[in-house]
């Protein structure tokens, strides 16, 4: 059976006891619709607050967890946090998106579901398993891979401290390729150093930086027949 790299988020909610239930499900099914359609891939929600994506543009897969978490909080009513838990895997699959997800058992699906049980024991938000790696040619690839898990800890870090207002401007940067800071000032009717003060406090040239780094980071899972 043919393969190819497949990235799989696996996620829970998090929101307050206080939360309207519908209304996080119905923003959470609108941004999980976006990210597939925006990175060739498909969604499901599982019965209680679990969910998983599955995208073809691997690269892109921090891009995704970013992005979903951003959303959230920029939706959170006052005095109210919505967020999530996120587990990132990449991996060789024989999922398409036209398939269900249900059903879906490859290497990367398990892996990331086993990840976000294990998050699930501590105060982390996001973890990337690096599933499949290739070796690295200087043998330093479990050296790599620990420098990737920090960063990917920071990130996490780095989210966890965001404002709604902070996580908006974020998301839509991330949504909308090369929108100048007018733009987006425009389209949130702030003024433009209102916007940079809030990229600044997201720590938006950081983050950058480090989805860029991902989005070269070699994976496995190139076309192959079984």
């Amino acid at each position: 059976m043919a393969t190819s790299a497949v990235a799989v988020i696996t996620g829970d909610l998090i929101a307050s006891r206080r939360t309207d239930r519908e209304a996080i499900y119905r923003h959470l099914d609108n941004t999980l619709d976006g990210l597939a359609s925006h990175f060739e891939g498909a969604h499901a929600r599982f019965r209680g607050d679990g969910f998983q994506l599955a995208m073809r543009m691997t690269s892109n897969a921090l891009d995704a967890a970013v992005m979903l978490r951003a959303e959230l909080i920029a939706a959170s009513p006052k005095g109210q946090r919505w967020d999530a838990r996120l587990s990132i895997a990449v991996g060789p699959s024989s999922w398409t998106p036209s398939s269900s997800l249900t059903d879906a058992d490859d290497a990367p699906f398990v892996t990331s579901g086993q990840a976000l049980d294990m998050l699930s024991q501590d105060q982390r938000h996001l973890v990337h398993a690096f599933s499949e790696m290739p070796p690295n040619p200087s043998g330093n690839g479990a050296r790599l891979q620990a420098a990737d898990a920090l960063l990917i800890h920071y990130v996490d870090e780095m989210i966890d401290g965001w404002s709604p207002a902070s996580a908006e401007v974020v998301a839509m940067k991330l949504a909308i390729e090369n929108i100048t800071q007018r733009q987006l000032a425009e389209a949130l009717g702030i003024r433009q150093p209102s916007v940079h003060k809030r990229l600044q406090v997201a720590r938006w040239e950081l983050l950058d930086a480090t989805l860029n780094h991902f989005r070269h980071l070699p994976f496995t899972g190139s076309e192959s027949n079984a």
